[in-house]
């Protein structure tokens, strides 16, 4: 096997060994990163970085949160066009990359030289762990070059020497005559675009998705790949033989975690790179990484030169399911179960958008068309009194006369699974648009 991109010393190194090891390198890095970021310079000052490797000392280090580097990104000049946080000449910057801005003003992000290949090499890694190699034909369903699906994961395709297809940016039907032409056997894309554009081939093709090439989907950019219901509809739909499941953020890294041929969870893959802590969402304080523990991811990019970010709060909710893999990997084995910025209250009750979703697909995935959403009154509305309104899609020639009794019964199920109340409202098969890159589970309407 070509094990030309799984950076095997990092993967296998003993997961307290490897913490260790990237402890050892945050003191020196904080100290230099003082000197280049203004915006770090105010943030670490008075904080005893010299010592930043002991766990006690690291956990005086201040978090860093997407509004911190909104704000930093304010202080933008001629010379600086990335704001405070730049912690290099604009001269040495050669690639700029920007958070989607699914959940605010997109942010943007420099890379040197330097930066790029260490991007390019683990998010190979990833890519290699969630199945690629050398003699993949690759088609990446991203439309914009510029987020972190796009020109890193690019470039991390072509680093491990796969034919890369990029057919983003395309209608759904070209981008399945792509397919069907190029014989492509490898598909990446977010959760949800990879678990319905499967449905969307037949239409534009007059041939099934299973009766084309695609043999290994990739899904990321937004929770649900994990779920067994979503697997097994992607899995069918396409007729693929492996389903992995990767994660990564464009303000610490593309691609950090993916899952390995066992399928159990994800396995962090960018620890030369990043240090990455679980926290409690609520109190900051630590959280071991431990079978069924819970917590907030949260990462320091400790070799980025142009924009480092340190104690970065994700906001993504991650599940431990796991210490231990057959594949000889090392790291825990997690699942992501949802953001901060997505959750929404019922009345007294949390709940992740995702889980609603989850629920309904686990239950109902053959009775209707799959995509579905949650609808808003307005952009910032957080907390619903009522009956959440969800829309569902119907499957082609289904009408919502003859889908009461499943309206009643997906209804619920949510209330009895999350204990929160739903209003189901059916959408005729394809009223809900799916995204190339990432299909947003409420809207506003």
């Amino acid at each position: 096997m070509d094990n030309a991109y799984w950076d095997a010393e990092f993967d296998t190194m003993p997961w307290n060994e490897l913490q260790a090891w990237q402890r050892g390198r945050l003191a020196a890095f904080l100290t230099d990163l003082a000197k280049r970021s203004p915006f770090y310079a105010r943030r670490l000052d008075g904080v005893p970085v010299a010592q930043a490797g002991s766990p006690d000392d690291w956990a005086a280090v201040p978090f860093t949160t997407k509004d911190d580097l909104r704000a930093a990104q304010q202080a933008a000049t001629t010379d600086a066009f990335l704001g405070d946080l730049q912690g290099v000449d604009s001269a040495d910057i050669m690639q700029v990359v920007a958070s989607s801005g699914t959940t605010g003003i997109p942010v943007f992000f420099g890379l040197t030289e330097t930066d790029r290949q260490a991007w390019s090499d683990s998010v190979a890694n990833m890519f290699f762990t969630a199945g690629i190699r050398r003699d993949s034909v690759v088609a990446l369903t991203t439309g914009m070059p510029l987020v972190a699906g796009g020109m890193p994961y690019a470039d991390a395709v072509r680093r491990i020497g796969a034919t890369l297809v990029w057919g983003g940016g395309q209608t759904t039907a070209r981008m399945a005559t792509i397919m069907q032409k190029l014989r492509v056997d490898t598909l990446i894309g977010t959760a949800s675009f990879a678990t319905f554009f499967a449905g969307r081939c037949e239409e534009v093709l007059g041939v099934p998705a299973d009766r084309l090439s695609v043999r290994t989907v990739i899904a990321g950019g937004e929770p649900g790949m994990g779920e067994e219901a979503i697997r097994e509809r992607v899995r069918s739909g396409w007729g693929a033989d492996r389903i992995s499941e990767v994660m990564g953020l464009c303000d610490v890294m593309p691609g950090m975690w993916a899952e390995c041929p066992e399928g159990g969870g994800m396995h962090f893959t960018a620890g030369r790179n990043i240090f990455v802590e679980l926290i409690d969402p609520g109190t900051g304080a630590p959280v071991p990484w431990e079978p069924d523990a819970h917590g907030e991811a949260v990462y320091t990019t400790f070799t980025r030169q142009a924009t480092a970010v340190v104690r970065f709060r994700s906001r993504d909710h991650l599940k431990v399911v796991g210490t231990a893999c057959p594949c000889g990997r090392t790291s825990p084995l997690i699942r992501c179960v949802g953001r901060t910025d997505d959750m929404l209250i019922y009345k007294a009750m949390n709940v992740f958008p995702s889980a609603i979703r989850d629920v309904v697909l686990d239950a109902f995935a053959t009775e209707i068309a799959g995509p579905l959403r949650l609808r808003k009154a307005h952009a910032d509305q957080v907390r619903f009194d009522e009956a959440m309104p969800l829309e569902v899609e119907l499957p082609k020639g289904r009408s919502a006369a003859s889908a009461d009794d499943l309206a009643e019964r997906i209804q619920t199920a949510v209330l009895e699974r999350l204990r929160v109340r739903v209003a189901v409202e059916f959408l005729q098969h394809g009223a809900i648009p799916i995204g190339e890159y990432k299909n947003a589970l409420t809207y506003v309407g």
